[in-house]
């Protein structure tokens, strides 16, 4: 997903097949406390691709606004919004920002690599040096806007008049509602707003079906949408006032049934256990589903840790890199993120970004509220490993995990889910207890806020290094009994 236009010159592989990503956007009537969620694993390239979290201050001048990886340039306006994002290390604070929250409680996810198909980019071809793609659009967007429909129709007027240099899908949500965008080519695009009593998924493919372009209050499009299919011979005409963007546009090839639909059904699997379908074979899977039971945070992120686990086609238990689906959770990932905006708290502690690093399966997700200080160690790192910051406190430990993930990983994740739970308690009794001294004293309230972050961060770093050492000893023993030499 990451580090996209680098690996396919060197690589010759399309984005479907090399990087991936696995959204998950929840609605609000259908989450176990009435929040929106928003989920996405970040899958990068390469095993050594940290990202930094990190707070933008407010601006009261706007500027020039210019990529770091191709020649797209845009001018931003004055009096843009403070905003936390997650950029690469090497991205110098606005490449691949990925998600964050800014200071109006509006927040963004992106972005899903996606991939138009063959005879759509004949027709409309992404503009690869000047368009603009993942790199660039939560840097520009996300501190100009105060709504998450105002993001859509933003991120659509540029693509309408710059163009999009890639396949992408994005979402975008605040306290009442969210949305989700996909591009097809260089200029076209859908977004459609996520039901309330509504769950949505997303696995690096194009996910709209029959869309209602009529129905103005749920759907916004490029103008061109349908006539630029039919007139190409993308689609044909219907009758019934709906257009199929996924026949139209999206890209369909074999690669799609072990790499993308198996996860879309294992997730619509998880939340909807009745479900009955095969639609891992033919990618037609519900687009929107309403869940068996209500939907929390730890759901979410139970899906995102998801590796076909007490499945044949588990790859890390039964150690076979060469595994045929694709797992959701992959060693390459760069970060995982769920993010929950509640509606009746106040906004420094509505909005929060539940953040994990590295590979899923083997992190705990750390809750980092709107309003709280970013910790120094979340701040900075490089491609080198270190011991200082947080990412890399964590993928050491995974590595190790790795080398006998069998052995090693029950015990890693019994206790991360023990600490889980745990911080899950203590949040409940921050909350009520931040909620009452804010109405009197907000200042006092936020230093409140500051202590349960640096507790959180300083329980999970502690665990983290015991686990690390812990399996470290355990390694050390196995290697001394493969090269015990005690002669005869």
């Amino acid at each position: 997903m990451m580090l996209k236009k680098i690996a396919l010159a060197v690589l010759g592989l399309s984005c479907a097949t090399t990087f991936a990503c696995t959204t998950i956007i929840v609605g609000k009537n259908v989450s176990a406390d009435g929040a929106i969620l928003v989920g996405r694993n970040v899958d990068a390239g390469e095993g050594n691709h940290p990202i930094h979290f990190i707070r933008h201050e407010a601006k009261a001048k706007g500027f020039l606004f210019k990529s770091v990886q191709s020649q797209f340039s845009y001018q931003m306006p004055d009096r843009l919004m403070s905003y936390t994002g997650l950029p690469d290390f090497d991205g110098k604070g606005q490449s691949y920002e990925e998600a964050g929250f800014n200071s109006a409680g509006v927040t963004m996810s992106a972005t899903e690599s996606i991939q138009s198909s063959d005879a759509a980019l004949k027709v409309d071809p992404y503009l690869d040096k000047t368009g603009i793609t993942e790199s660039e659009v939560t840097s520009v967007i996300l501190p100009q806007i105060k709504t998450a429909r105002q993001g859509v129709e933003l991120l659509g007027k540029i693509i309408d008049s710059q163009g999009s240099g890639e396949g992408f899908g994005i979402a975008f949500a605040d306290k009442n509602e969210a949305w989700y965008l996909e591009n097809a080519g260089g200029h076209q695009w859908v977004a459609v707003r996520i039901p309330d009593n509504m769950y949505f998924v997303s696995a690096n493919q194009g996910r709209f079906r029959d869309i209602d372009l009529n129905d103005h209050a749920n759907v916004i499009a490029s103008k061109g949408l349908v006539d630029t299919a039919l007139q190409n011979g993308l689609a044909k005409p219907r009758t019934d006032g709906k257009f199929d963007f996924f026949s139209a546009y999206t890209e369909n090839g074999p690669s799609n049934v072990y790499y993308n639909y198996y996860r879309v059904w294992t997730v619509q699997g998880l939340f909807n256990p009745g479900l009955k379908n095969e639609s891992y074979k033919d990618g037609v899977a519900p687009v929107f589903l309403t869940p068996e039971h209500p939907m929390s945070v730890v759901d979410v992120e139970n899906a995102l840790q998801n590796y076909y686990q007490g499945t044949e086609n588990d790859p890390y238990t039964t150690q076979n890199p060469k595994a045929h689906y694709r797992p959701i959770s992959v060693f390459r990932a760069q970060e995982s993120h769920v993010l929950a905006l509640r509606d009746k708290l106040p906004l420094p502690i509505a909005n929060v970004e539940y953040l994990e690093l590295g590979m899923t399966a083997l992190g705990i997700y750390v809750p980092f509220y709107q309003g709280a200080k970013i910790p120094a160690e979340y701040q900075d790192n490089s491609n080198v490993a270190d011991s200082t910051s947080a990412w890399w406190k964590f993928h050491k430990l995974q590595a190790l995990v790795m080398q006998n993930f069998p052995k090693y990983a029950p015990a890693v994740q019994d206790a991360y889910s023990k600490l889980n739970a745990d911080i899950r308690k203590d949040q409940g009794r921050f909350e009520q207890a931040y909620v009452k001294l804010y109405v009197r004293n907000p200042k006092q309230a936020d230093k409140l806020l500051d202590d349960f972050t640096a507790r959180t961060v300083a329980r999970v770093d502690a665990l983290t290094e015991k686990l690390t050492n812990d399996v470290l000893s355990q390694i050390s023993i196995d290697v001394n009994a493969k090269y015990l030499f005690h002669g005869a």
